[in-house]
């Protein structure tokens, strides 16, 4: 909240759309809280309107900090985007609206013990700028939603590997499966509620620029690598800030609707999953499974690999064309005489004609050897 140093009138600040908003006070509502660090989510309980602002005078203080260009241009953009008419609440009690959607849109703390944290590994913790706490009654979903707008080109310094890119974008399915796990409920209104945690990443350098760093090259089908396009940072949880509102739908939707790569990542928090029996169900699976037993990889290292494979989709719009052809050259191995793991010769053409050469290859690794 903002304090006085000296004796003056009642502190007021010019808020984001030219109004004056005095200074309001709000305490975190701890949702859960796990002591060891594993999950720690808070709730947010209002728009907490001083921690958007700059201070008009130097006689008050305002902490955590104002927001810098990017945050503020986030967070007018989506009250923009929510009211165009401009008839946007006032109160810091009444939440944003989004069709029949509560949204409360909080300024996460950074450093702070009691502040919405992740990390993977032994990174360092990951604070997001922001919480958007989203509630949808039709289909009784809380998704406890954040966004980190930043520069890129210096703020994400390992690219895929990155501990802020790996904690937006896996994360939360490791948490999921923590609550699961410990059978915590969310409930509101007399009704149990379903839970999410989602996050996006939101890039205040061009794509242009982004693109350009070898750091976001994805692994293309020809074994060389190649940059992202716009559709590969998307399901990539990264979505570019631009002068207008319009990148605001691709956020919202991305905070509440999953993909196929957000699938995918939680398959992978249940093979690391230590209580958890992971069943290879699919060829993408069985993928998973071979890179799992085939090198001893942090799981760091493994999530970003993943992602360099699978995040770019085949012409005809699959993920993981690139792991399947993999295998199959894999599979080329038993084409010679006298063969490997007690397998003998086989002709090529019949290795390139196995529909699924991830389950094929899975299948003859775990063979005896005779």
């Amino acid at each position: 909240m903002a304090t006085r140093r000296k004796v003056h009138p009642a502190p007021g600040q010019g808020a984001l759309f030219g109004t004056q908003l005095p200074c309001q006070e709000m305490g975190n509502l701890p949702l859960i809280l796990e002591p060891r660090g594993g999950i720690e989510v808070l709730a947010p309980g209002s728009i907490y309107q001083p921690l958007l602002l700059k201070p008009a005078s130097e006689e008050i203080d305002v902490g955590p900090g104002w927001l810098n260009s990017p945050e503020e241009a986030f967070v007018r953009d989506l009250i923009r985007h929510l009211y165009p008419s401009g008839n946007h609440p006032r109160s810091p009690q009444t939440p944003l609206r989004w069709g029949e959607r509560d949204i409360w849109l909080k300024r996460n703390l950074d450093k702070r013990e009691d502040s919405f944290r992740l990390r993977l590994d032994d990174s360092d913790w990951f604070y997001p700028d922001f919480i958007v706490w989203i509630l949808d009654p039709a289909s009784h979903t809380q998704t406890f939603g954040f966004v980190d707008p930043k520069g890129f080109a210096m703020g994400i310094a390992g690219g895929w590997s990155d501990y802020k890119v790996l904690s937006t974008l896996y994360m939360p399915h490791v948490v999921e499966r923590q609550l699961k796990a410990r059978g915590e409920r969310v409930n509101y209104q007399g009704q149990t509620w379903n839970f999410r945690v989602r996050g996006v990443l939101l890039s205040n350098t061009p794509y242009d620029s982004l693109a350009r760093h070898d750091k976001f090259n994805l692994n293309g089908d020809t074994g060389g690598q190649i940059p992202p396009d716009w559709a590969d940072f998307r399901r990539g949880r990264i979505v570019f800030q631009r002068p207008d509102i319009h990148y605001i739908p691709d956020i919202l939707d991305l905070l509440t609707t999953d993909g196929e790569i957000d699938r995918l990542l939680a398959r992978i928090a249940c093979l690391y999953d230590p209580q958890a029996t992971f069943t290879p169900a699919s060829e993408i699976d069985y993928d998973l499974a071979l890179r799992y037993v085939e090198s001893p990889r942090s799981e760091t290292e493994f999530v970003a690999d993943f992602l360099r494979d699978y995040l770019r989709p085949s012409a005809s719009g699959e993920l993981g064309q690139l792991a399947r052809e993999r295998r199959r050259g894999q599979l080329l191995r038993y084409t010679h005489p006298g063969g490997v793991l007690g397998f003998g010769g086989e002709k090529a053409s019949a290795i390139r004609d196995l529909p699924h050469p991830c389950e094929e290859l899975w299948r003859r690794k775990r063979q005896p050897r005779t």
